[in-house]
């Protein structure tokens, strides 16, 4: 009666746990709202100055672009995005150049921005940039923009206009002192400057790339929900997080081949203790093996054989975190692995404790932290949990194949063993 009260404790814990995994998986999902082919607005939501990010979107935006997409709004004053257009159509990089001197002190001020720009020149270069952030380099980049179109003849231009206005904007929020940058002014000029450029590109399909705060749908008064309900449903919008792209890109399907490290690990786990039992067999285990069920024996070693192959060749197994610019990120099922790895160390320590008893058949067919025929169980129960982690379908069935055979084979010898004993 205690051994079974430990083992219903035992699976107790192991479902809650496997439970927990999903819910909270499910309870976490997403914000984001991936685009479809009738998106008119494709917002992305980045961590400013992460190389990873502009690696992305530039692939996004190349997508776009060959799809018939030629307006990038981006997270930039007016007059900036202007003087990026113009710099579009010149043969140097002057215009460029200055300007990432202006904005040197910002996260957006590095190299790899700069070169995020560049390529887009190359690649696609009639995108048209649309900035619709307040004015923050108003002491800089506003009054030497204003200066240019002066030169150029265009002080009486709309783009003149635009440019004080922007300005403006810029003077009011940095008075505001801001230090992290949030304020409901700024949320309320972005959208109201969205809208206007919006506008005046002529509306249509556009792709935007934004700070991750200012298009997260969950925060009901920043830019992004300030649209929707100025559209309401006349423009249909997605909201994506590029941390969320770059966690995804770097995960494995469940059938995808490759190299697992988990599994290689596992195999380590299971085939160290077994050669070292080879010359620790307990008495008495070589009549009771000429016993065993042929069925439950085909299962068991067909499934051994299955199961040593795809523990390498799925890198699905292995655990997907991935550190990027905002954290660590990680999928709470996360927690399933944990407890497969968990149950293969019990697996462990069970062999540790076989080899320092007295190697009887009852030795060796006893329960461990509540699991029943603990050799046999535990890793086949560790197998099980690698396919519920990975959501692969074939490892599941493998798992259940072998701990037919093999667990009831493990069966079939314990109760030998106790009928000697008693």
């Amino acid at each position: 009666m205690k051994e079974k009260i430990k083992s219903i404790i035992a699976f107790t814990v192991l479902a809650i746990t496997v439970a927990a995994g999903f819910v909270l998986d499910a309870g976490d999902k997403s914000t984001d709202v991936y685009p479809d082919q009738d998106t008119q607005v494709r917002l992305y939501g980045e961590a400013h100055g992460s190389k990873i990010y502009y690696d992305i979107e530039f692939e996004h935006w190349k997508e776009c672009y060959d799809r018939g997409y030629r307006n990038l709004f981006v997270e930039l004053p007016y007059f900036s995005a202007e003087f990026l257009n113009f710099w579009m159509h010149e043969d140097s990089d002057e215009l460029l150049d200055v300007f990432f001197e202006e904005i040197s002190d910002t996260l957006s001020g590095n190299p790899d921005s700069k070169a995020f720009y560049k390529r887009i020149k190359e690649e696609c270069p009639e995108t048209i940039f649309y900035g619709t952030d307040v004015g923050h380099q108003y002491q800089t980049t506003g009054p030497r923009f204003l200066q240019y179109l002066e030169d150029h003849g265009m002080k009486d231009s709309e783009m003149y206009e635009l440019a004080l206005e922007n300005i403006a904007q810029g003077d009011t929020f940095s008075a505001e002192n801001s230090m992290d940058g949030i304020s409901e002014f700024r949320e309320s000029c972005m959208t109201s400057n969205f809208i206007a450029a919006y506008e005046r590109c002529g509306g249509g399909k556009i792709m935007g790339i934004y700070g991750s705060f200012h298009t997260e749908p969950s925060d009901p008064w920043n830019m992004i929900n300030r649209l929707k309900e100025y559209y309401e449903d006349g423009i249909s919008f997605s909201s994506v997080k590029l941390s969320s792209l770059a966690f995804d890109e770097t995960g494995h399907g469940p059938y995808e081949f490759g190299f697992c490290i988990t599994g290689l690990i596992f195999l380590i786990m299971l085939i160290v203790p077994n050669i070292i039992w080879a010359k620790m067999k307990p008495e008495g285990y070589e009549a009771a093996s000429e016993k065993e069920n042929k069925v439950l024996l085909l299962l068991e070693r067909i499934g051994e054989v299955l199961m040593t192959v795809i523990l390498v060749i799925f890198p699905a197994f292995n655990p997907h975190i991935r550190a990027l610019p905002e954290g660590i990120f990680f999928r709470w099922t996360i927690i399933i692995w944990i407890a497969a790895f968990v149950l293969m160390i019990f697996y462990e320590c069970y062999w540790i404790r076989y080899f320092v008893s007295n190697h009887t058949l009852k030795d060796m067919y006893r329960s461990f932290a509540g699991f029943p025929v603990a050799g046999a169980s535990l890793p086949v129960i560790a197998a099980f949990l690698l396919g519920l982690y990975s959501g692969n379908l074939i490892m599941i069935a493998v798992s259940v194949i072998l701990g037919i055979g093999h667990i009831g084979i493990h069966l079939m010898h314990k109760k030998e063993a106790d009928a000697v004993q008693d």
